[in-house]
């Protein structure tokens, strides 16, 4: 198919040659697509204020023989209000990032591409990006089916968690991020977790 449409999330984006942008777009039924936006450099470029990294866009594509071509490209969601606050901003890139290495080329990918768009979603509208973040490594684990029965550890290196923070890990798991938001978690257990859902994602690179 030489004309594709799909909606995506723009996960990388660096230059290319002097007037031209690669970009990374994570859509939902395709996967990672890799395209070229020809002269997006440019100041009077058609994709100034469209095409920039974590924005939601409609893209037109084209299936070139060597190469794909962004044509079209309109943004249906930009997250103003991480982009204002660093620390939530360097979470919602690491959350692309981490997304980006999982991900492959031409599979559908749907439900990884919810959770992200839902990740971005949520840094965007609450506070603590610190859960968000950890919320959606758990999240993400799940899908990439690298998630451990969280009560069945005994065997594993992971039988030293406590239950209480278990319970946080179920929580997190199966609860939406309006809710996630609302928990409480000791700086003891809070420590515990960032090295518990690392362990849990290196499985996956």
């Amino acid at each position: 198919m030489r004309v594709q449409k799909t909606q995506g999330i723009i996960l990388q984006m660096y230059p290319r040659g002097e007037k031209d942008y690669s970009v990374t777009i994570f859509s939902p039924l395709f996967g990672k697509i890799k395209a070229y936006a020809r002269g997006a450099r440019r100041m009077e470029s058609k994709f100034t204020g469209h095409l920039d990294l974590l924005n939601v866009c409609d893209f037109e594509l084209y299936n070139g023989p060597h190469s794909t071509l962004i044509t079209e490209c309109n943004v249906i969601g930009s997250f103003s209000s991480f982009r204002e606050q660093l620390p939530k901003f360097y979470l919602a890139t690491e959350s692309a990032k981490m997304t980006n290495r999982c991900i492959t080329e031409n599979e559908d990918h749907l439900n990884s591409y919810k959770l992200l768009l839902e990740t971005l979603e949520a840094l965007n509208t609450y506070g603590k990006e610190e859960i968000i973040f950890e919320a959606f490594k758990i999240k993400l684990c799940e899908i990439l089916g690298l998630m451990p029965d969280l009560y069945s550890l005994s065997q594993t290196e992971f039988h030293n968690l406590s239950l209480r923070l278990k319970k946080v890990l179920k929580f997190m798991l199966e609860k939406p991020y309006c809710e996630i938001v609302n928990l409480s978690i000791p700086q003891e257990d809070s420590n515990d977790l960032k090295k518990t859902t690392q362990q849990f994602l290196a499985f996956s690179y």
